[in-house]
């Protein structure tokens, strides 16, 4: 069943009206390449066996699921090292998060009473209403060394979507649809930027098996507050913290541009 659909940009969908619009939305953007080439393909960056799922609570203790002002990296998921690295050139045309649902005490806070103080919500604590976006991310050496290269973990933001708001898909499958795609070159990767906050951490997963850098110093990797979210084009960044057992519920949709047919080899006349 499809739910709150907006024509313009974003579609929530399950899973399986997901699939048709895959299989039928976005393959006339493929069509359209194919009469050129039959090498064009669309591929889920970030995708592996284990389907996006919305975040819980645990059972005990704190909740720590809400992602806030930073931009995320897969670096492991489902033992995939860098899922949303892009193998072939080509352009992203959508995202996919699944955020948790969130009460309006938690997003808006509560009042004071006789026996409990006033406690702030989300949108007060982290700026603002929840929104995100997707960001494509080049490994790059420092702005200001050649000599620190891509294992220090520096990112060049290459291109990013627009801001989309979250709150009305809280609880849902959402696939946001970009107006303008995004290039992507070989080799790069795909992060998904909340300059305020969203409730898209899954935790508790297997240590060796998922985990995800921020693109904050080590000095903040806790300071939850730090505003690191990395929202300008060109800006390069070092991603220092590491938090394994972690997974962000995201992937992004990239149609990869035809690869010219081979030139035949010609016979040189005598």
């Amino acid at each position: 069943m499809l739910a709150g659909r907006d024509f313009g940009r974003r579609v929530v969908l399950n899973a399986a009206m997901r699939r048709i619009f895959l299989l039928t939305g976005l393959s006339f953007a493929v069509l359209a390449l194919a009469a050129a080439s039959t090498y064009a393909a669309i591929t889920e960056l970030g995708a592996t066996s284990t389907p996006l799922s919305k975040p819980v609570c645990p059972a005990t203790g704190s909740c720590p699921i809400i992602l806030t002002e930073t931009t995320a990296l897969e670096v492991l998921n489902n033992g995939v090292g860098y899922p949303t690295i892009a193998l072939h050139r080509g352009r992203i045309v959508a995202f996919t998060v699944t955020p948790a649902s969130i009460t309006a005490a938690d997003i808006n806070g509560t009042k004071a009473t006789k026996t409990t103080p006033a406690q702030p919500g989300l949108n007060a604590t982290y700026g603002g209403a929840s929104e995100v976006a997707i960001t494509v991310l080049k490994p790059s050496s420092s702005v200001t060394s050649k000599k620190v290269g891509p294992s220090k973990r520096y990112y060049k933001v290459v291109a990013e979507s627009p801001l989309f708001q979250l709150q009305p898909y809280f609880g849902h499958l959402v696939q946001f649809v970009l107006d303008q795609s995004l290039p992507i070159g070989k080799g790069d990767v795909v992060g998904l930027t909340v300059p305020t906050w969203a409730p898209l951490l899954s935790v508790n997963l297997a240590k060796s098996q998922f985990g995800w850098r921020a693109s904050r110093p080590s000095a903040s990797c806790t300071d939850f507050t730090v505003q690191t979210a990395q929202l300008l084009p060109g800006a390069s960044t070092r991603y220092q913290c590491y938090f394994d057992g972690t997974r962000v519920e995201y992937t992004a949709t990239e149609i990869t541009l035809p690869v010219p047919p081979p030139v035949p080899k010609t016979t040189p006349k005598h």
